[in-house]
């Protein structure tokens, strides 16, 4: 095509799109564009949220990992304590029924014939898991026992005068007297240690092939007496004076401490034991309005109260035990806070979810305790519930929902004896 014929068309195309009005075509490219760029926009908001759902997963399944393992939960920013009141950052909700498919309550239990997990003490008599017997007559009545390596430590009941022996027990032996004329005894875990008021004067000590070891003493604060151990220190409560001057609370004494360093907290109205940590006491506190909270109490921080779960429908009655390993406790409660007439009832608390208030953390657990209540191993617990038989717990069932998840068992006894037996602390020799 010659030059000026190219000139021609050109000028003849600019003067057309000069004159006439866009096309139908230049508008659809525009909206395809403007398609383009919400689509390019869309996908990187998906992006971004795909990042942000990974990062999430990645910290929740991370949380999951503590969860399931046995370690104790870590503690968490203080909350502020005054007053016997624990402030919550947030008012607790009213708790909600617990998440139960079946009610354990209306279950018959399941019977067994096997022989009792734990050792106990019933009918003036030792009877170990593995059909040892011993006469117990010389001790008298027995308030409460744990197992050693070589023997059982036994407490015996406070008599008409106020005071309680220990007293040691080995197979083929008379049973010796370790302590006689005591106020107040307490006895660690694992029944090494001991401590007792005499007086006005704590003591405590290492138990060693039956007797006494390394003995300190220090002067007890006013109406205090031992009621367990916190790692090194012995856990102290006191009670109060009615007047108002003095309320009732708990503290810590460490040996070689003086009586006048000890602080007392009026947080806790219940103490359920201690985690392994030896730092770490699992309490029952209230709320501000009254309404009962679990609670970590931090020894080294004189009993403050550094996490709660104020929805576990708890009541006040203090019967109550937690697992060796830190992860469960098993204390009375009710099914649903909201009705005032709702029966108590045994609670099994994962200690490893409750303070997050994850769902399915407390589960009902068959019939309320009433007596003596030890953990046969870690996923078992065991409780008196009448002169004649023992309720077995089995942790790994009622977490799974499964049947025969709480067990009577059978404890022959005399007609005429209607005490309930005395469960051992301590899991029997398996070996």
């Amino acid at each position: 095509m010659a030059t000026d014929d190219l000139e021609r068309a050109l000028r003849q195309s600019l003067s057309d799109q000069a004159v006439d009005p866009p096309a139908v075509a230049d508008l659809a490219d525009r909206a395809m564009r403007r398609a383009r760029r919400t689509r390019r926009a869309r996908n990187g908001a998906a992006a971004a949220f795909c990042l942000c759902l990974f990062a999430t997963a990645g910290v929740v399944g991370g949380h999951l990992l503590l969860v399931d393992s046995s370690e104790p939960p870590a503690l968490a920013e203080p909350l502020m304590v005054t007053g016997g009141d624990v402030t919550a950052r947030t008012p607790a909700a009213p708790a909600a029924p617990l998440p139960f498919s079946e009610d354990l309550r209306s279950q018959p239990l399941a019977a067994t014939t096997q022989a009792p997990p734990v050792d106990l003490v019933v009918a003036g008599e030792l009877r170990t898991a593995d059909g040892q017997r011993m006469d117990l007559a010389q001790v008298g009545g027995v308030a409460q026992a744990s197992r050693l390596t070589d023997g059982w430590l036994v407490v015996t009941e406070t008599s008409a005068d106020g005071v309680a022996g220990v007293w040691f027990v080995a197979p083929d032996t008379t049973p010796q007297v370790m302590l006689a004329g005591v106020d107040a005894v307490a006895v660690d875990p694992v029944g090494t240690r001991i401590a007792w008021l005499h007086g006005a004067e704590l003591a405590v000590a290492s138990v060693v092939h039956g007797e006494l070891a390394g003995t300190r003493r220090g002067r007890a604060p006013k109406q205090s007496r031992p009621v367990g151990f916190a790692g090194d220190a012995v856990l102290l409560e006191r009670d109060g004076d009615g007047g108002g001057e003095r309320r009732r609370g708990y503290g810590v004494w460490r040996p070689g401490q003086a009586e006048s360093r000890t602080s007392w907290s009026e947080a806790a109205s219940v103490v359920y034991g201690v985690l392994p940590d030896g730092q770490t006491v699992v309490a029952q506190v209230h709320d501000a309005s009254g309404g009962p909270c679990l609670a970590l109490l931090d020894v080294e921080q004189d009993l403050t109260a550094v996490k709660t779960a104020c929805t576990v429908p708890l009541t006040g009655d203090g019967r109550g035990a937690v697992s060796a390993d830190g992860r469960w406790l098993v204390a009375n409660g009710v099914a649903d806070a909201r009705v005032a007439s709702e029966p108590e009832l045994a609670l099994l608390v994962d200690l490893n979810q409750v303070f997050d208030d994850q769902i399915g953390a407390v589960r009902e657990a068959g019939q309320r305790l009433a007596g003596s209540t030890v953990w046969a191993d870690h996923d078992s617990v065991v409780h008196a519930a009448g002169a004649d038989q023992l309720v077995q717990i089995n942790v790994d069932r009622i977490s799974a929902g499964q049947g025969g998840a709480v067990e009577h068992i059978a404890v022959p006894t005399p007609a005429a004896i209607d005490a309930e037996p005395v469960l051992v602390a301590g899991a029997p020799d398996r070996r």
